[in-house]
């Protein structure tokens, strides 16, 4: 067995239930990963233990000098910076690096309270509950931006004549406008399920005790007021080890960065000089470190790269939670894991809404994609179905086969005219056929964009009703972000407002 060396008494349980310090590898593995996790929450796990010295003083559970003591120490605590912070594998996780800093403050008698009814976990379950729920929000207002960024894009271009794609082919007709709400609405259903996601993460997990409540007088509903939330996890142990909204978390993030890489790879290709359609900023590309004629566009793939992040870190927290209940081994990985992929999908949502407020939309080269790929040939079957008494299914043979021989004989398929789609129609076994002469006008593609009959489509109307849809969505979602925000600093309010009365009247 591998003997510790030598190091100064303070790791929790020493001389009481273990006879010595964790052994050096443990210290390198398990609690060097924990204590890593201290810097992204050391802010909230002040908050945390703040709260429950708040609490536990107010209902009786230490008197007043211990409690202005306690407090006075864990602001102290507060203001030392993340990075300055003298963070202690040897002594554990992050929680015992501050008890000890703590206790060399203030001493023990007053530091030695700050666990009255809680296990240390409990700081981390509600530090990291606190500081997703704030990521939460930032990443919300992210999504919203890159919404209302498609949006403004759709106003600008709303009846400019382009072709959609399928399988990267010219599709049918319709406008940049209507290419650009077609990003624009998932991006508001993903700020959508963000919001959801964070109606349970504002949800207070504090003062559950062990998992079934504690001896101690502590308050849950005045403990979930001094941290900004929206009532309580009800059952104790459901609130001490719940971990499902971190998988709800990472699911909306992971849903949210396929539909921004989708996005990412459509514009990279737009971007293609073969396409043309579409060009990023410059403070958005890179150029080549070997051929100067080279643009890259490379926020796109920083996009992209984020949408394998963030699927990989879901799928890895979905296998550690195949344990048992009342396990530490998924929080090892939502500890670490939910902070800092929150933090790197805010930055590159961020990145996403720049990157569409800053593109060139190049309409002159969409309306020439649209009139030389022979977008119309549904809407002719549509005409021919209509007009000449023949079903769609057999309309849509005679237009293929009329696409087909014009193709075949090296002539464009926008040149088609009556004659030739009677002569179509007479090669697959329908003879007669009456074709009308203005058919030819079906063949403009602007008109066709403009023709449509349904909610959702490219014509004016509904493009108006769709452009003030988002508006409205996009109002409702900044007007929730404004009232979330609201909460947390009233939180910070009601915490800061108990300590001062605290201290005053324990001093």
């Amino acid at each position: 067995m591998t003997t510790p060396p030598p190091r100064e008494p303070g790791y929790l349980g020493e001389g009481g239930r273990l006879t010595g310090g964790p052994a050096p590898e443990l210290v390198a593995s398990g609690y060097a990963q924990e204590i890593s996790h201290g810097p992204r929450l050391a802010a909230a796990m002040s908050w945390a233990d703040t709260a429950h010295a708040v609490a536990l003083a107010e209902g009786g559970g230490i008197d007043a000098p211990t409690a202005a003591a306690l407090l006075g120490g864990l602001a102290e605590l507060d203001a030392i910076p993340d990075d300055r912070f003298p963070w202690d594998a040897a002594r554990g996780d992050a929680f015992n690096s501050r008890e000890a800093e703590l206790t060399r403050r203030v001493g023990k008698a007053a530091a030695g309270w700050l666990s009255a009814g809680r296990p240390r976990r409990e700081s981390f379950r509600v530090a990291v509950r606190l500081v997703a729920r704030a990521q939460a929000v930032e990443l919300h207002d992210a999504l919203v931006e890159s919404a209302a960024a498609f949006v403004a894009l759709a106003g600008r271009h709303r009846d400019a004549l382009a072709a959609d794609y399928t399988y990267l082919q010219p599709a049918q007709p319709t406008t940049a406008g209507h290419l650009m709400l077609a990003y624009a609405y998932p991006a508001l259903r993903d700020a959508a399920r963000i919001r959801g996601v964070h109606a349970e993460l504002a949800r207070s997990v504090a003062g559950a005790g062990g998992s079934a409540g504690s001896r101690w007088p502590l308050d849950r509903v005045r403990l979930a007021e001094l941290l900004g939330c929206d009532g309580i996890v009800l059952h104790a142990k459901d609130a001490a080890w719940q971990a499902d909204v971190y998988v709800d978390l990472l699911g909306a993030v992971a849903t949210a960065f396929a539909h921004a890489s989708q996005m990412a790879q459509d514009f990279e290709i737009f971007a293609s000089r073969e396409f043309g359609i579409v060009e990023l900023a410059d403070a958005h590309s890179r150029a080549s470190a070997l051929m100067p004629q080279k643009r890259n566009p490379y926020a796109l793939a920083v996009i992209r790269a984020m949408a394998g992040t963030a699927a990989g870190e879901l799928s890895g927290l979905l296998v550690a939670l195949h344990t048992g209940t009342a396990r530490t081994d998924h929080f090892h990985v939502v500890n670490g894991a939910v902070p800092r992929v929150m933090d790197e999908a805010v930055a590159v949502a961020r990145l996403a809404a720049r990157v569409v407020e800053g593109m060139r939309v190049d309409v002159d080269r969409m309306a020439t994609v649209a009139r030389e790929g022979f977008v119309v040939a549904a809407d002719l079957a549509d005409v021919v179905a209509m007009r000449c008494g023949v079903d769609y299914r057999t309309a849509h043979h005679i237009v293929g086969r009329a696409v087909r021989e014009a193709t075949d004989a090296g002539r464009s398929p926008d040149a088609l005219g009556p004659a030739d789609i009677a002569a179509a129609a007479a090669a697959v076994g329908v003879e007669g056929l009456d074709v009308p002469a203005d058919i030819a006008e079906v063949l403009d593609p602007a008109t066709c964009a403009r023709e449509r009959l349904q909610p959702g489509s490219s014509s004016p109307e509904a493009m108006a009703q769709m452009l003030e849809d988002c508006a409205a969505r996009i109002g409702r979602a900044r007007a929730w972000a404004e009232a979330a925000r609201a909460r947390e600093a009233a939180g910070l309010r009601a915490r800061d407002d108990a300590v001062r009365r605290l201290r005053a009247t324990g001093g």
